[in-house]
């Protein structure tokens, strides 16, 4: 567990200085299938927060000690649980409409994966309330047991600068 730690945070700081693990481990085939398959999961994370099942959406984040995601530069999760958490906290029907675009998936070697998009997300309930933001998210998906699953990540939304 402790070599699982000392990995990831090795990665992350790879990842941080610009640098990759050697991907020609990989194939051009097994990388391209790493990219549509973790295209696929992309998909169907943001089509389950379209349907409101958050229960499924927050399968999508691993269990792993090595787990954190961060908004805005703080550290917001440090486990899936508190994401898990956060998301059982939604009203009922509360549910969210996400477009990425611009959307980078590199296969970083067998079962690893870093996504880099813009997105725009609407949250809203069938009470009319309605939330809307945008920005950058950068993800590491590991495959798992049960499929890919969100390592890391990192998302930020734009700070307002009127008047500067």
């Amino acid at each position: 567990m402790k070599n699982l730690v000392k990995l990831c945070a090795s990665l992350g700081v790879w990842l941080c200085l610009g640098c990759r693990p050697e991907a020609a481990s990989l194939t051009e085939t097994h990388a391209s299938a790493i990219r549509d398959s973790v295209a696929a999961a992309l998909d169907r994370f943001r089509d389950l927060g379209a349907a409101a099942d958050w229960e499924a959406v927050g399968d999508f984040y691993s269990e792993s000690p090595a787990f954190r995601f961060h908004e805005n530069g703080e550290l917001r999760y440090p486990t899936s649980a508190d994401v898990r958490a956060a998301l059982a906290e939604f009203p009922p029907g509360m549910r969210t409409e996400t477009t990425y675009r611009d959307t980078e998936i590199e296969a970083l070697g067998p079962g690893l994966a870093l996504v880099h998009a813009l997105f725009e997300s609407t949250f809203s309930s069938d009470g009319g309330f309605e939330f809307s933001f945008g920005g950058a998210v950068t993800m590491l998906w590991a495959h798992e047991t049960g499929g890919w699953r969100i390592l890391n990540g990192h998302s930020s939304a734009p700070v307002s600068r009127e008047g500067w």
